[in-house]
């Protein structure tokens, strides 16, 4: 009797076959396997064999969120009651090659892996992948599957074997799909079947591929399994949505609050799906919590926190099919009192000047204040957090949506966790006396370890002339950055970029629109204040763009008009080499409103200092 047929008939596994189905059903990756054979019983393995659907592994995504319950489960069994189930089902990896095989894809695919960035046909290899189609085992077990989820929406999830290990977290870098799992049979399997494909395909992205070829994964065999969970949430209206939902990490590099401790976490809260707290949202904020002091805020007014709050929520539309963004104001109607109380609050102050004016109105915001005053979430959240940061012996993120059940007290759906990459410090000493060199001197900024790092080239939008470029061409600066980070593809030089306003957003008129790809070569990205144009930064914090940036080891920083810009003279940049005419010739025209500066005969250095908070760029001459 071979060992799956022994997990079938729930008999007793020995050690050796315990880590031959560790290996064919979860994963291969050293260190993960060590966690999941410490804590996974036989019961564990037999569950997610159930729900395996075709062979092979279930991929990075899916071994994180079962060892992070297990986990859970064993260190903080207080917890468990407190957590929802994650309903999950595991497409694996062995139906990833078959897809490839039946559609035509395999041979095109082994030849990217050998030719790396020579391939010239990503295209043809995605549309086949995006067009494929299934076997007829295969509909049939997601048959089998979609009567199980009954009429609840399920997203399809990527669950690469590299994702979410303890190698890169590719975060964001794959698709994920909602399906809203609705009509008859046939139309509710077709939905599911594109989901499938669309995911597949998104391996040839272009943002999926730049990360590859960044970290030299090009070549690596980079299957597909997916996991399928129930979306959490329920039925508000003509909507779908979870109370909130949000990110945590168990370190927080990028402190917003001089007082805060990193050591303690953070949090990045939305009312609604969970899209609004790993993605950038232009002219909307997210909640943030400093774990140790969870109800501090940088904004100290009503009408301060009324104005930096949550005005839109993503949402699940059941009428419309798929994710709809919708004003807040348009959802609170459809809340309960209770689940007012934990995601909104009372603007006093203008429900004050209204009744003056005889007008009586209840006027909230979306700023899941119940939620940051609720301690017994804030302690759990904290100690799961750093339970976890101790088992994977490294920080980690995770991602989660609440539920208020019928006792009125707050569930919690765990259904990410990922490892994060950590770097040694460096003794940082930032020298006295040579103000006029610095380009920047940046106080109460924080960074993820202290480092000194040279620079070569620094990439400086002018924030005028961008504000004075017409709307429709300011995209088109995002697309010259991309090129710019293109022309250094393979060269050993250091960039560092200065944008006005904010950088990925996906609207120009808050700052530069540009994607992972468009800036994976740059060491260092600060976002830069100019008020005379209204360009204010707003660090991501907890975003996928923000995973990314801590991964790659990236400073990330803002050059606010206040108290921690102690200096900054872009003046300076002025007499130096400018090469933008050489460097992107495709787009002559932007000369002036990027300026791309040459410091290679310099000595110029990034002084990080984690202690201090304090990052310099000091555009030091080369020593004779």
């Amino acid at each position: 009797m071979d060992i799956w047929e022994k997990l079938q008939r729930k008999e007793t596994l020995e050690p050796e076959e315990r880590k031959a189905v560790c290996n064919g059903l979860l994963t291969t990756e050293e260190r993960m396997e060590s966690l999941i054979l410490k804590y996974f019983r036989d019961e564990d393995f037999q569950e997610v064999y159930r729900r395996r659907i075709g062979k092979g592994l279930i991929g990075g995504k899916a071994c994180g969120v079962l060892l992070a319950r297990k986990l859970i489960a064993e260190r903080l069994p207080e917890y468990v009651p407190k957590l929802l189930d994650h309903h999950s089902y595991f497409i694996g990896s062995d139906v990833f090659y078959r897809y490839l095989l039946e559609n035509d894809c395999l041979e095109l695919r082994e030849r990217h892996r050998r030719e790396k960035e020579r391939f010239r046909e990503a295209g043809l290899l995605k549309e086949r992948l995006r067009n494929g189609h299934f076997s007829k085992d295969f509909e049939d077990a997601l048959k089998q599957m979609l009567l199980y989820y009954k009429d609840r929406p399920v997203i399809v999830r990527s669950s690469s074997f590299l994702e979410d290990g303890f190698g890169k977290a590719f975060s964001g870098k794959y698709e994920s799909v909602f399906c809203m799992n609705m009509g008859s049979q046939e139309e509710r399997l077709e939905e599911l079947k594109e989901a499938i494909r669309r995911v597949y395909a998104s391996t040839m992205n272009e943002s999926a591929l730049e990360y590859r070829k960044k970290w030299n994964l090009l070549d690596a065999d980079e299957q597909m399994a997916l996991l399928i969970q129930q979306v959490e949430g329920e039925r508000q209206g003509e909507y779908y949505f979870p109370i909130a939902s949000g990110m945590g990490c168990s370190y927080n590099p990028y402190k917003w609050m001089e007082h805060m401790n990193p050591d303690a976490g953070m949090l990045r809260l939305v009312a609604g799906l969970g899209t609004r707290a790993v993605e950038r949202t232009p002219g909307d904020y997210p909640r943030l919590v400093c774990l140790d002091h969870a109800r501090a805020n940088i904004h100290t007014s009503i009408a301060e926190r009324h104005k930096y709050s949550q005005r839109q929520a993503d949402v699940l539309s059941l009428s419309q099919g798929g994710v709809q963004t919708e004003m807040v104001d348009r959802l609170i109607p459809l809340l309960s009192e209770e689940q007012k109380k934990l995601v909104l609050s009372r603007d006093s102050e203008a429900e004050s000047m209204l009744y003056q004016r005889g007008m009586f109105k209840r006027v909230y915001f979306s700023d899941c204040g119940g939620l940051v005053n609720h301690t017994e979430f804030m302690e759990m959240m904290k100690r799961i957090l750093k339970m976890l940061e101790k088992e994977y012996e490294r920080p980690v993120d995770i991602e989660f949506a609440l539920r208020m059940d019928e006792k009125m007290q707050v569930r919690v759906n765990l259904f990410q966790c990922r490892p994060l990459q950590t770097g040694v410090s460096e003794q940082i000493r930032i020298p006295a006396g040579v103000d006029d060199a610095f380009l920047f001197d940046l106080r109460c900024t924080s960074m993820k370890r202290s480092k000194k790092e040279r620079v070569d080239v620094i990439v400086w939008v002018d924030p005028r002339n961008y504000y004075e470029c017409p709307y429709a061409k300011k995209a088109e600066v995002g697309r010259v950055i991309g090129c710019i980070n293109q022309y250094y593809e393979g060269q050993d030089k250091k960039l560092m970029l200065l944008v006005p306003g904010r950088v990925g957003t996906s609207s120009p008129e808050l700052g530069v629109p540009v994607s992972y790809a468009d800036i994976s070569r740059f060491a260092a990205i600060c976002e830069v204040a100019y008020s005379e144009a209204g360009y204010r930064p707003d660090l991501s914090y907890g975003s996928h763009m923000f995973q990314d940036l801590v991964e790659a080891d990236v400073y990330y920083g803002a050059i606010n008009e206040n108290s921690k810009t102690r200096l900054y003279q872009p003046k300076l940049l002025k007499p130096l080499p400018e090469i933008f005419s050489k460097v992107c010739v495709a787009y002559p025209e932007q000369g002036e409103i990027v300026k791309v500066y040459d410091l290679s005969e310099m000595d110029a250095q990034l002084l990080l200092d984690a202690k201090e908070g304090r990052a310099v760029c000091w555009l030091k001459q080369k020593d004779h």
